[in-house]
């Protein structure tokens, strides 16, 4: 589903517009500028075949695909990353240091699945496959990418792993905030070993540092233009109750 003439959502799942596994969180796709794309998270792994429909669908050839950035490692995100490598061998996979461990080596317990798998978040048979990961950033490092700037910021508290990427393009920039950030200032805190509250607020008041227009977030609905106002309106509410916009 193109967004916009650089970008393209093609993935997204139950907490989004179905246009793939239910389980996928939105998966963007950014045309470089040089002839490629850059596809930021991976989704579940369960339906990639569908994935690339989508991609062939909005006119992004899979061979055109050259690089995938990770937010986090959870199985939503990163678990499709194997499965994409098996069938785009010349994807590069990027992701910050702790994520990049845990989807090498395919720590579940890492990322909470035996015990989403136990509560029915996920099926009993969904499998976490391991990937290899060939660049590991450091937070805040810039990744160029033909014409555009890539930028980590560390949003942990949906995870201790998280980061949001800035994209810098000409004439826009975009936030991909992953699950650290929805529309409205939402939340998405869960009851797993490594979430944070307190993290969480800190990643909000550290997004508000950053200018972006369009906010693209892991799940749920998106904005194009006037991001700035979905951080604030975490921060409003973070300032009057002293917790998040929403908890669910």
């Amino acid at each position: 589903m193109r967004i916009d003439d650089r970008v393209a959502l093609v993935g997204s799942g139950f907490l989004g517009f179905d246009l793939t596994d239910a389980f996928d969180c939105h998966m963007w796709a950014f045309e470089t500028g040089d002839g490629g794309w850059v596809l930021f998270d991976a989704g579940a792994g369960r339906d990639v075949d569908r994935v690339l429909a989508v991609c062939e669908r909005d006119g992004i050839e899979p061979d055109r695909i050259r690089d995938l950035v990770l937010t986090h490692a959870h199985g939503d995100h990163s678990g499709g990353a194997s499965h994409l490598r098996e069938r785009l061998p010349h994807l590069r996979v990027h992701a910050l240091p702790r994520t990049a461990e845990i989807v090498t080596t395919g720590d579940e317990d890492a990322i909470s699945l035996t015990a989403a798998r136990a509560a029915g978040i996920y099926p009993l048979d969904y499998v976490y496959t391991p990937c290899p990961v060939d660049e590991v950033h450091t937070a805040g490092a810039e990744l160029r990418l033909g014409d555009l700037v890539l930028t980590p910021i560390p949003t942990p508290g949906h995870s201790h792993d998280h980061h949001s990427w800035l994209v810098a393009a000409p004439g826009k920039r975009y936030l991909v905030s992953g699950d650290a950030l929805f529309a409205g200032g939402r939340l998405a805190l869960q009851s797993i070993w490594d979430c944070s509250v307190t993290d969480a607020i800190a990643s909000v008041e550290r997004l508000a540092e950053h200018e972006f227009d369009a906010l693209l977030p892991g799940h749920f609905v998106f904005t194009m233009d006037g991001a700035r106002r979905h951080v604030d309106a975490a921060l409003e509410v973070i300032a009057r109750l002293g917790c998040p916009a929403s908890i669910f």
